[in-house]
């Protein structure tokens, strides 16, 4: 259903879908959504304060994409609540995104990636937007937790890779935290409601063992002792 199905169908849509989902799978993914809300914002913050995205270029260029497929094509099926909270990630990552032609050549290394950066987002948008949707449409399943997770993957090892980024002042624990905690939460939803697909299981496990990974390493590299 689309997003424009959807709001002609507004008054006769529950706030939230019991018929599908258990309050705990709701209330679960609620808190993630609400943890991923703080993580959008701590970026915003940092943009503002450092002049700079936190988040790795590839993973909100992906993520952007998917929330743009989800909130107009995928409409998630768990109820009015959870649609507006889609709603507000994808808002939020409309500022995130477009703050990318101005702070996010600071996370490249190689001039030549630096110098065109607005070439490499125009044409990665276009290829996250129109490849997500068609696997969607597809292939995902409801509230798409496949293309999901394999965002979350590609973003969790690609922080890993902002602590070595010379001169960069981005890494923070705040989004750190929120993004593990978000993560965590939707993960153990999923696993409630999709015991047995093993491929999403492997997806929490590595996504959780990335994030963990990334937030000890920081405390790390704020203590002085990571090079």
């Amino acid at each position: 259903m689309t997003i424009f199905e959807y709001i002609q169908n507004w008054s006769n849509e529950p706030w939230l879908n019991t018929d599908e989902y258990t309050y705990l799978q709701i209330g679960l993914f609620f808190a993630g959504a609400v943890s991923w809300i703080v993580c959008y914002a701590d970026t915003i913050y940092c943009m503002i304060k450092k002049k700079t995205v936190n988040i790795p270029i590839a993973a909100v260029t992906l993520n952007f994409g998917w929330e743009m497929a989800a909130c107009f094509f995928f409409v998630p099926n768990m109820g009015k609540v959870l649609v507006l909270a889609y709603w507000a990630w994808m808002l939020l990552d409309v500022v995130i995104f477009s703050s990318l032609f101005r702070y996010g050549h600071k996370q490249m290394q190689v001039p030549y990636f630096r110098e065109r950066i607005k070439y490499f987002l125009i044409i990665g948008i276009l290829l996250s937007f129109f490849s997500q949707l068609f696997y969607m449409l597809q292939y995902d399943l409801p509230m798409a937790p496949i293309t999901g997770y394999i965002i979350n993957i590609v973003m969790s090892m690609a922080f890993l890779y902002l602590l070595f980024v010379r001169g960069f002042e981005g890494n923070s624990l705040v989004t750190a935290w929120s993004k593990f905690l978000g993560t965590f939460f939707v993960s153990i939803m999923f696993w409630n409601k999709y015991a047995q697909n093993n491929f999403l299981i492997v997806m929490y496990i590595g996504v959780a063992m990335f994030d963990i990974m990334y937030i000890a390493l920081l405390y790390k590299k704020n203590k002085g002792g990571l090079t």
